[in-house]
């Protein structure tokens, strides 16, 4: 599982450096996910051969295949998941769809589109299994804020929400922008908060009022682009403790599988897993959460 195993052997851009490859599963994790779990973040990076890279990139994945995310599904027990279009790709989905092809039943897919986007290309993602459109603000080569309110018309038809990374501190300044599109929002990684500010900071308590009032959901995922301590990420838990005590059915969560953007240290998946069990305390929350949550943004 290496850059070099067919994606491509040139030296990388001092702007976009190799990231770390993800571990190799050697474990079960000792949480055992409810039956049709769902991960709701994870990306496939093929050949560079068959899917080129975007100049306009600031980091560079290893190659990381379908077979290798089969294998981490079946050591830690995730039944389903969704493909998130990674920026260095740019508006190029074809990775991700052709992975969502080769086994549908397993997976839906959130993409980048151009804005100009016929309806009949939006008919065609929507029936191989896309469910939502990817507006990534703090890395380059997707789209802009600005394209939210014209391709939120477009996509609301379909039932497709719009899935947007941004730090926690930015989402106030977009509340006019998204009070007004008429599709749900999907925040990434608990919207990248400082957990240091603690629950009772402006963003967060932003945050919880865009929860509350059911526009917003919001993924518990990659707590390593969060957390200013390190694992097992103790400094989240009063954060996850607020939201899950918001709106646990506006809750989501992912592995953010093969954890791209990292350069020092490798979680492992299934400390990812445990993590989520003790998160999530109860059985209903758990299946809530991670089972049923899902298949009610996705499958429905």
């Amino acid at each position: 599982m290496s850059a070099t195993d067919g994606a491509g052997t040139e030296a990388e851009p001092a702007y976009a450096p190799l990231c770390l490859p993800p571990r190799t599963p050697t474990r079960a994790p000792d949480f055992a996910l409810p039956e049709g779990t769902c991960d709701c973040h994870m990306h496939i990076f093929g050949s560079r051969a068959d899917y080129p890279l975007a100049e306009a990139r600031n980091y560079t994945p290893q190659l990381c295949t379908l077979e290798d995310y089969l294998a981490m599904m079946a050591h830690t027990g995730i039944a389903r998941a969704v493909l998130i279009q990674p920026s260095v790709y740019g508006t190029d989905n074809r990775a991700q769809l052709d992975a969502m092809a080769r086994a549908p039943e397993l997976f839906r897919a959130v993409v980048v589109v151009p804005p100009e986007t016929g309806d009949a290309a939006l008919a065609a993602l929507h029936a191989q299994g896309v469910r939502g459109i990817r507006v990534n603000a703090r890395n380059p080569g997707g789209l802009k804020l600005e394209d939210v309110p014209r391709l939120a018309a477009r996509i609301a038809p379909f039932g497709w929400h719009i899935q947007l990374q941004t730090a926690l501190e930015r989402l106030a300044e977009l509340d006019d922008l998204f009070a007004a599109v008429p599709v749900p929002l999907v925040v990434d990684h608990f919207g990248l908060p400082d957990p240091r500010l603690g629950t009772s900071s402006a963003p967060f308590v932003n945050l919880l009022r865009l929860l509350e009032s059911g526009r917003l959901w919001l993924k518990l995922s990659a707590p390593y682009r969060a957390s200013r301590i390190g694992a097992p990420f103790d400094d989240l838990l009063p954060l996850v403790e607020a939201l899950v005590a918001t709106r646990p059915d506006r809750l989501l969560w992912a592995s953010d599988w093969p954890h791209s953007e990292l350069w020092d240290a490798m979680p492992d998946t299934a400390d990812l897993v445990d993590l989520a069990g003790r998160w999530l305390p109860t059985d209903a929350l758990r299946r809530q959460i991670l089972v049923e949550n899902p298949a009610r943004l996705y499958w429905a």
